[in-house]
């Protein structure tokens, strides 16, 4: 007897939608969001203070880094060294930085050790005892860090492009402090920058992953519920905003082969109504391997091995940057074909590219969100850029909607190919007189010094 199986039905592909999230809080004024992620047992989990770097006092920056990195070097009566062998008996890493519109601590746990894991993440923030010689060494290190990425073009570009661009604002600086700030800094300043800012009413814990029936709230509760502190007031935003008129600046590498180049000028942040629109164009221009100044520079000329441009945000600003490395004798001829595509594509973007730019961005998003870390982390992103939780799903839905129309308007109304700010790393004896002639901008001679 034959029996014949009937193939199962071929179900209607539906969009992929962020993970739904439940919210708690605690008496103590302690936010808690919850991400149900199945089958991901690596617990990921952030805590986020709405503490952002204009907290810091200009002579000590780099203070906000320090303490995050000095909090995970021992707490609530343990060394250093005890505080990592805790952590390492839970399977957990924990670490901690600051960024432009806050200060996270970073927690990555097997679910069965989630609550002793967040135990110390709790001691760490509420109770860290910041020990001299922790300090001292954690001091030492970022000062090397410092040192060592003067040594670096990329570094040194993108340092160089935010003080051209950003004038006296705190984002002209960098996020970790220069060699003269952070030499300032002293053990009192983490103390005091931890007790004023590092507070559960300035706090989001958010947590992701797959809790095997259990309720993570019940951990949370008995780690973070007895937490008090007191706010201390705290400096808004200083207004920064990139500056739009044309710079050329060079930094002397001496007889570097390469030139390494970045491009800047004024974007939008992700709360603007043009950011799917333009996102979109990005994509088509710059913003990914078959884009229009990757085609010239790389696959027609031979000029680089890729170029890449970016939107840049935060809570209050946006950049359009484009960088790339190239031959030296390549320098001015691949400047000049970037600001020359930047400029002809407004206005001129086609349906081919947008749909799929379109389709790039939504098709993969459920890969790029698989795992419980990748959600935290965009959460973070979220909440550091004062957007609602809701923008994931809201954001894809407005991509998928974008015409060539709409992706032309927000490109030409946003990109001013005539006011960016450029910065060359390379060889200022080969490049000084060809960049001259180039005619952008006066040539700004930089030679990169210690801090």
């Amino acid at each position: 007897m034959t029996i014949i199986e009937t193939p199962p039905g071929v179900v209607e592909a539906t969009d992929w939608t962020f993970p739904q999230y439940r919210e708690d809080h605690l008496d103590n004024g302690f936010r808690v969001l919850i991400y149900d992620c199945p089958g991901q047992f690596v617990i990921a989990a952030t805590l986020l203070f709405d503490v952002p770097l204009t907290a810091e006092r200009r002579d000590i920056e780099g203070v906000a880094m320090l303490t995050g990195r000095c909090v995970t070097q021992g707490a609530a009566g343990r060394s250093a060294e005890d505080f990592a062998d805790a952590l390492a008996l839970c399977g957990a890493d924990l670490d901690a930085s600051a960024f432009p519109d806050g200060l996270a601590v970073r927690l990555s746990v097997p679910v069965r050790q989630l609550g002793p894991a967040l135990q110390l993440m709790s001691d760490a923030v509420a109770k860290p005892d910041f020990f001299d010689d922790e300090f001292e060494h954690e001091k030492r290190l970022r000062l090397q860090e410092i040192a060592q990425a003067a040594a670096y073009p990329q570094h040194v570009a993108l340092e160089q492009v935010n003080a051209a661009i950003f004038g006296e604002a705190r984002a002209a600086r960098p996020v970790g402090g220069s060699t003269a700030s952070v030499a300032h800094v002293r053990r009192d300043d983490v103390v005091s920058f931890a007790r004023d800012h590092l507070h559960p009413t300035r706090a989001t814990l958010v947590v992701a992953g797959d809790f095997g029936g259990e309720d993570p709230m019940v951990s949370v509760r008995q780690r973070f519920g007895e937490w008090r502190a007191e706010d201390a007031p705290l400096h808004g935003h200083d207004g920064a905003q990139p500056a739009s008129t044309p710079r050329l600046v060079l930094v002397d590498f001496p007889a570097a082969p390469q030139a390494t180049l970045r491009l800047a000028g004024p974007g939008i942040t992700r709360s603007d109504e043009r950011w799917p629109a333009m996102f979109v164009a990005n994509y088509a221009v710059g913003g990914n391997f078959s884009s229009r100044i990757n085609t010239v520079l790389r696959e027609e000329k031979g000029f680089t091995y890729g170029v890449n441009s970016s939107l840049d945000t935060t809570r209050h600003t946006g950049l359009l940057a484009v960088s790339t490395a190239v031959r030296s004798d390549a320098t001015v001829e691949s400047l000049n074909d970037i600001v020359r595509i930047v400029k002809d594509s407004s206005g001129s973007l086609r349906d081919d590219e947008v749909a799929t730019a379109v389709s790039a961005a939504t098709q993969s998003a459920a890969l790029g969100f698989e795992r419980a870390e990748a959600v935290v982390g965009r959460v973070e992103m979220l909440l550091s850029q004062g957007l609602p939780l809701s923008h994931v799903d809201a954001n894809l839905a407005r991509i998928r909607a974008v015409t060539a129309e709409e992706a032309n308007t927000a490109y030409s109304t946003v990109v001013k190919p005539q006011g960016l700010t450029v910065v060359v790393v390379g060889d200022a004896t080969s490049l000084q007189g060809p960049l001259h002639d180039w005619g952008y901008a006066e040539v700004e001679i930089v030679t990169p010094g210690a801090g």
